[in-house]
């Protein structure tokens, strides 16, 4: 058996028993920690584009793609995992009977970063924890269960037919928003804003809260009560305030680090 194939094997015994092992320069190396598979709960992260630009401290960088138009995905994430493993290799060839889906509804918005280099992260950091799960147990399974979940959650209908468009102008109590989202979601989810020059209260993320079965409803105790995760490129995201107005700016794709100005 070849140096590689054993390191993969081994990476893969290390995962599903319950054991990561962690990599140096590169390599899946020798030094163990504890991991447990047996997460309960996970976030569907969806990302407006409209708003994404707005938070980065480099604003050369963002670039939003033309035939981008809805609710992007920002990642499948299983809560409190600890550090996944690094040794389970993604290859673009694992998505080519997807990659048209999830170049639609999974892209990048940073210049110049192939949408693949964005999927082998999110795989790498979160998707070996969901492999645990046979039903995203590997590459292909982990980006179908995200691209499924992001079209069963249709929020662009659910906002466009509920009255709730983009604007520069007009903001939103943060109850309404709730009120129009929780018969699809549940009361489980967190809504996330990044404040732009103006001092406006922009939405730029929606955290569903799901169980291991990909389900609804995980209860908030569950959850990681941290936003830490929103941190592209040192972006600057919150919760979304309940004692403002909340606006759900419009795609600027010419100046989209100022949508509004």
């Amino acid at each position: 058996m070849s140096y590689d194939k054993h390191i993969l094997w081994v990476c893969t015994v290390a995962l599903v028993t319950g054991w990561v092992l962690t990599n140096d320069d590169e390599r899946c190396s020798g030094t163990v920690t504890r991991h447990s598979c047996n997460w309960t709960c996970m976030h569907l992260t969806l990302q407006w584009p409209g708003s994404f630009c707005i938070g980065l401290t480099n604003k050369t960088i963002c670039k939003i793609p033309e035939t981008v138009q809805n609710w992007t995905i920002h990642g499948l994430w299983p809560m409190r995992t600890g550090h996944c493993c690094d040794c389970w290799p993604i290859y673009r060839s694992h998505l080519q009977e997807i990659e048209a889906d999830l170049s639609q509804l999974w892209p990048s918005f940073i210049k110049g970063r192939h949408f693949f280099y964005f999927w082998r992260e999110e795989w790498m950091k979160h998707g070996t924890c969901a492999g645990c799960e046979e039903t995203m147990g590997s590459p292909l399974l982990y980006f179908q269960a995200a691209v499924k979940l992001r079209k069963l959650f249709d929020i662009d209908s659910v906002l466009q037919n509920s009255g709730i468009k983009t604007s520069c102008e007009v903001s939103y109590k943060h109850d309404d928003i709730r009120g129009v989202l929780t018969p699809l979601l549940g009361q489980n989810y967190d809504l996330q804003c990044v404040t732009d020059s103006e001092g406006r209260e922009a939405w730029i993320q929606l955290k569903i809260h799901l169980f291991r079965n990909q389900t609804i409803g995980c209860p908030k105790q569950e959850q990681e009560q941290t936003f830490a995760r929103l941190s592209w490129y040192n972006s600057t995201g919150h919760p979304c305030p309940k004692n403002t107005t909340i606006f759900y700016v419009p795609i600027n794709y010419e100046n989209p680090h100022e949508p509004c100005n």
